[in-house]
């Protein structure tokens, strides 16, 4: 088992990768799934120019009966994105990560929601960057640990390439 120490503000957060599962066996849900738990990715704008910032929110709910244990946010940015360090934060704390790979989100009771917010820069010029949040974790399942995981909507982000450094006419 192998267990990886993340520092949240203070505070060790373990996450554990597998929990005697499989990790490469994960089942991810589509969020038209309904197994109870909501995850909504949303920007600050919907069109963009090289050089900005866009501040992303990223909200999951747990509606569903059971914890969602050792939750973790994975959400890869491609490379035409780059965060801003320091910009992260869970329910208004910030956390301490290099990237967006794994944000420690530790359990997630029924009936809770969690609130990740960072910012990225855009920088490359295509027409549009998409991508989705994905949030690992287990739950129990007829007496035994699943490894789950849910993305969210596609989030779609215009750049344009038209606009030059805010002097576009």
């Amino acid at each position: 088992m192998n267990n990886i120490l993340f520092r949240k503000k203070g505070e060790d957060m373990y996450y554990t990768s597998g929990c005697g599962c499989n990790s490469r066996n994960v089942t991810c849900l589509n969020p038209a799934d309904d197994c109870g738990v909501n995850i909504v990715l949303t920007a600050s704008q919907a069109v963009a120019r090289v050089c900005e910032e866009v501040t992303y929110t990223v909200t999951i709910t747990n509606n569903s009966n059971a914890v969602m244990t050792n939750a973790a946010l994975n959400l890869p940015i491609c490379n035409a994105l780059a965060l801003m360090p320091g910009t992260v934060t869970v329910n208004g704390e910030q956390v301490d990560v290099v990237n967006l790979d794994l944000v420690p989100l530790g359990n997630i009771e029924p009936e809770q929601t969690v609130t990740i917010v960072y910012t990225v820069t855009v920088m490359t010029c295509q027409r549009y960057i998409k991508h989705r949040a994905k949030v690992n974790f287990t739950c129990c399942q007829c007496f035994s640990r699943k490894a789950l995981c849910v993305v969210s909507n596609p989030n779609l982000l215009q750049v344009c390439c038209c606009c030059c450094s805010g002097t576009g006419n």
